[in-house]
Order: structure tokens, then C-alpha cells, then sequence
């Protein structure tokens, strides 16, 4: 399948989400100390990037108070009710700036809805110690119903959050299953990189089954995990038990971030490969795409009228492009290679 750029942005974008009337955003991380970036930004009506929602929230600098305001965020995206929903880890890469920057201020770290028509900020919110837990890095998140699934991809866990009831439980925290493993690879993007041990972050990508029935997760260093959310949603099981629960899926090439359809079939975005693997309910797998040109394909996601939306950065003659970054789309057959392909899932019971 043949990916087509579908927006470019001026600043680096690793999420990208859209409404179903194709409103679309992206996440533009702090990366460095030379980043002059909004966090969050939407497409306007003549296809220009613009920092959403243009005030106080995406003007945040290091230093100043990152309670009310957006630090770094990890994850954007839209589910049934068209609204936006970001993950703010509240502070910045260890690997980039000083301790002081790199701890979240208290209040900092939250989930925050947003009217993709308007901007306004509809619900934030915030987690004491007892589900955040010092060294904790919310990741990104799912919806089925009620329910929120956010991973931690600090300390490796899952955040539920029924918000019927407000009560929220963190389970699994540190368990073998939430957990990364050792792995070379290159980090930085300069073509005569050299690859050097590297510990990615815990629990990290997230999926749930379109009936709401079994919950995914990986590290990027894999495997892929699913337990039944009715264990999950327990609070009266441990986790000693609930670990027993827990399945093994499949094992996975490094991923970046993924994607899922309402039959069940995984998008992975393969960090060092450059490719879009399928891997379907069966096991089965498939290279999506491939293109050799093209590095670090980032947080994948699958719009109403069922294309799959990836950012890359695009490898030009010489180096790596800087400016502008390219979010690529791909229109999704009724079947690939034998295997059939279903739409968004949204989080709509």
C-alpha cells in the first residue's frame, strides 16, 4: 500500500487524530531545548497548522507553572464524542534537560479534553500518589463506554478510570507483563548514528476491542499483551491474580505506536524497519507498507472514513530533513493479503 502525505506541519509531530469530519490534529513534543513548538496543534480551513487552542495552554516554557497549561504532551486523540483528548506527562525528556525540567510539577502531569470546535477545555485531570506514583509517566489512552485504559509507561501499569462512578484504580504496577526490555538501537536521527544499549519505556501502546471485552498493551520492545476488562475492572481481584489473567499475543518488531481496527487487526509502527505490519486476530502478518526512505514511523490512527494516518520523518538525500514534517495517510482496503480490514474504533458501546 502506497502512503500519500496528507499534512505537513513546521514543527515535529509524533500523534496525529482526527474528528469525523476530518478535523485534524497533532501532538508536537518538546523534545530538545531548541524546540520552539506548541504542544498541541489543528489543521485550519486552507490546510495551514495552527497552535489549538492558541492561548495560554500551548505558550508554556521551562520554568514556568505547568498546572493549567500544556508541558509535553504524549498522546492525542479522538474517540466517539469528537472531542480531543490529550496526555500531558507534565514534564520534560531526562535525555534533554536538566532534573528540573524533567520532574513533573505537582499538578502537572493530567488528561485533558478539549472542544475540537472551540478549544474549550472541558475536563482535566489529575491523579495524587496513590495512582501516580513518583517516577509514573501516563502514556496514552482508551475508551470503551465509561471506562478509561491509560497506560504508565514510567513504572509500567494500567490506569482504569470509571467516570460513572469517579473512582480510579491502578493495577498491575511493575509487573513483568508492563515491562520493557534492553535493546540496541539507534537514537539519534543522523544517518551516521551508532546503535547503543537503550531501555525504552514501559507499558506504552494501548488498544481495546471494539466490543470492550479484552484490553491490549506493549512496551515498544513488545510483546503484545491483552487481558479480559472484566478482571481488569475488578477492583476486588488482586494482582496476583489479575497477572494470572493476563495473555500473551505475539511478539512484535520495536514499535513506536499502533493502531487498531474494529476487527481486531494491529498496525504497528516499526521503529527501525520503516514498515506498517499487520498482524490480524489469526496471527497472521503482513508488511502494510514499507519504505526504506522513510524513519521512525510514530502514533498511528485510523479515521472515520478509514484511512490510517501516520507520522514519519521523511530521509532526504544527504540527512534528515528538519522542517516540514510530514503526516502520511493511506487509504484502507476491505481486505489485505487475505486478511479482512475493519474501520475506527471510537469507545461507543
Amino acid at each position: 500500500m502506497k502512503l500519500s502525505v496528507a499534512v505537513r506541519s513546521p514543527w515535529m509531530a509524533n500523534q496525529v487524530a482526527l474528528t469525523s469530519k476530518n478535523m485534524l490534529f497533532l501532538g508536537c513534543p518538546r523534545y530538545t531545548p531548541k524546540e520552539d513548538t506548541p504542544a498541541l496543534a489543528r489543521r485550519d480551513q486552507n490546510g495551514k497548522m495552527l497552535p489549538f487552542p492558541g492561548n495560554g495552554w500551548n505558550a508554556w516554557k521551562p520554568g514556568a507553572d505547568g498546572r493549567n497549561a500544556f508541558v509535553y504532551l504524549n498522546s492525542v486523540h479522538v474517540f466517539a464524542d469528537d472531542t480531543v483528548w490529550v496526555v500531558d506527562q507534565g514534564s520534560l525528556s531526562a535525555d534533554a534537560f536538566p532534573e528540573q525540567f524533567s520532574t513533573p510539577q505537582p499538578g502537572a502531569q493530567k488528561i485533558v479534553q478539549l472542544s475540537s470546535d472551540t478549544g474549550e477545555i472541558l475536563k482535566v485531570l489529575r491523579f495524587d500518589d496513590s495512582i501516580l506514583p513518583a517516577g509514573a509517566k501516563m502514556n496514552d489512552l482508551r475508551f470503551h463506554g465509561s471506562k478509561m485504559y491509560v497506560t504508565d509507561s514510567g513504572l509500567g501499569a494500567i490506569i482504569v478510570h470509571d467516570f460513572d462512578i469517579g473512582k480510579t484504580t491502578r493495577r498491575l504496577s511493575g509487573r513483568k507483563p508492563m515491562l520493557a526490555k534492553e535493546v540496541k538501537m539507534t537514537l539519534a536521527l543522523q544517518p551516521d548514528a551508532k546503535e547503543k544499549p537503550f531501555t525504552p519505556p514501559n507499558s506504552d501502546m494501548i488498544e481495546i476491542s471494539q466490543d470492550g471485552e479484552w484490553l491490549f498493551w506493549a512496551a515498544p520492545t513488545g510483546p503484545l499483551f491483552k487481558v479480559e476488562t472484566r478482571y481488569l475492572n475488578d477492583a476486588e481481584m488482586a494482582d496476583d491474580e489479575l497477572e494470572k489473567k493476563v495473555q500473551h499475543v505475539a511478539d512484535i518488531e520495536f514499535s513506536s505506536g499502533c493502531a487498531m481496527d474494529t476487527l481486531g487487526n494491529f498496525y504497528f509502527c516499526e521503529t527501525k524497519t520503516g514498515k506498517i505490519t499487520l498482524l490480524s486476530p489469526s496471527g497472521k502478518t503482513a508488511t502494510f507498507t514499507s519504505d526504506p526512505d522513510f524513519v521512525r514511523p510514530d502514533g498511528a490512527f485510523i479515521s472515520a472514513d478509514r484511512h490510517l494516518y501516520v507520522p514519519r520523518k521523511p530521509r532526504e538525500p544527504g540527512g534528515l530533513a528538519e522542517t516540514p514534517f510530514a503526516i502520511y495517510s493511506v487509504s484502507l482496503p476491505q481486505s489485505f493479503d487475505g486478511i479482512d480490514i475493519g474501520s475506527a474504533v471510537t469507545g461507543a458501546v
